[in-house]
């Protein structure tokens, strides 16, 4: 059995395929206590330590925990928000360490291999390189103040769209976003080569530290998970283990036309229909949602396939029963819409569309599982990734012990 330390952890989408692949995670890591809550209500045998990773005391409670025993595995996603997609990055953010508090645990355990989840859009993501003057160094935070703006701007619009009687968005909001895009737009090759890639530093940071490091961006209705969710997967494996990478073969397609891929696609009605007409519960976190009689409206005029507001290709857009989902999202409880009913879907409804066991609790209020639920790895994703792992880690050993009797044989 190997041994598993989560970072990032979340309420335990990674952790929970690996334990389903007989894996065993020692200890987790998440800050944010409501997921935290529910990570360690399904994970009663993992050490859940609710604390800042950033801090060198939680770090030396983590190399601790490993001690006696060896860490064969790191798994977990640190967040990137602060790279936006127009490349602009706030110096200062402290989140643009968290990659870098990664690759210093990593550094410290040594696992023989570490497992990486990102978002799909990290493969054209660009930052700021470290090594800038003070004078590049100050543009750069007044480029990130103004995307800040920006940001908030964007996030007012849509909360106003969703919710009008709620949230407000002026005219003069309007006329700032738009002098601000504009501002950016005509500035966005100013500093152009000071950028490099994302996915460039990741590969450096760790073959800095002796890893070997191959990525690929995974589709979860692939392995079986009724989404279509893209993620980015980096798989690192120590430079002294002579193994190859390989990712989980696909076991699911669009339409599957030979033995590689046997499985049609999951889709929502077969992943959701059954809880249809269940009556709700708020311990099963089956919990429906109250829609103003205007809104409730909208939803009706709303055909399978379509947002209630068009400008958004996942808020509040209508499932389509025969189709994998969309990529679930928390949205700001823009949630999608039920392919039968005229309300969004529950919580429930999404965990099974991420593919969590039904028997998978969630602590929180809905807004807060909600989010917990789409910030998740899918676990059955997770548990093809395991599975690939396991192999590979499989085959490292077998080699270092035919080394080890050769050696013997020699002496």
């Amino acid at each position: 059995m190997f041994n598993v330390l989560d970072l990032f952890a979340g309420c335990g989408g990674l952790s929970a395929g690996f334990e389903q692949a007989g894996f065993k995670v020692v200890i987790a890591n998440e800050f944010w206590q409501d997921a935290a809550k529910t990570y360690a209500l399904n994970h009663p045998n993992t050490q859940m330590l609710c604390e800042d990773i950033t801090n060198p005391n939680t770090k030396n409670k983590i190399y601790t925990s490993f001690e006696n025993i060896t860490c064969d595995v790191i798994i977990g996603g640190p967040p990137c928000q602060a790279y936006s997609n127009a490349g602009l990055r706030d110096p200062n953010d402290p989140r643009g360490k968290l990659f870098e508090d990664y690759v210093e645990i990593v550094q410290t355990l040594q696992p023989k291999l570490f497992v990486m989840e990102n978002v799909k859009g990290l493969l054209t993501m660009k930052h700021y390189k470290n090594n800038l003057t003070n004078s590049e160094t100050n543009e750069l935070s007044k480029l990130a103040e103004i995307e800040q703006t920006r940001l908030e701007l964007l996030n007012r619009r849509k909360q106003f769209k969703n919710n009008p009687q709620k949230f407000a968005f002026t005219e003069t909001d309007e006329l700032q976003l738009k002098e601000i895009v504009k501002y950016l737009s005509d500035n966005k090759d100013k500093t152009e080569y000071l950028k490099e890639s994302v996915i460039e530093v990741i590969l450096q940071k760790f073959a800095e530290i002796g890893y070997q490091v191959k990525y690929k961006v995974l589709n979860a209705a692939n392995y079986g998970v009724p989404q279509k969710r893209e993620r980015i997967i980096f798989i690192g494996l120590r430079k002294d283990l002579d193994a190859n990478i390989n990712f989980p073969p696909e076991t699911h397609s669009a339409n599957p036309l030979d033995m590689f891929s046997p499985n049609k696609w999951m889709t929502v009605q077969e992943a959701i229909g059954d809880l249809a007409d269940q009556a709700e519960s708020q311990e099963y976190s089956h919990i429906f949602t109250d829609h103003s009689a205007e809104f409730t409206e909208k939803i009706k005029n709303t055909p399978i396939g379509k947002s209630v507001f068009g400008g958004y290709s996942d808020a509040f857009f209508r499932a389509h029963p025969h189709q994998p989902a969309r990529t679930v999202k928390e949205n700001h409880g823009g949630v999608m819409i039920h392919y039968k009913y005229d309300r969004v879907m529950t919580p429930r409804e999404l965990a099974r569309l991420q593919s969590f066991a039904d028997s998978f609790k969630f602590y929180g209020t809905k807004s807060s599982v909600l989010k917990q639920i789409g910030n998740a790895v899918p676990p059955q994703l997770a548990f093809h990734i395991a599975q690939a792992i396991a192999h590979i880690l499989s085959k490292a050993e077998s080699i270092i012990q035919t080394e080890c009797t050769d050696l013997q044989e020699v002496i």
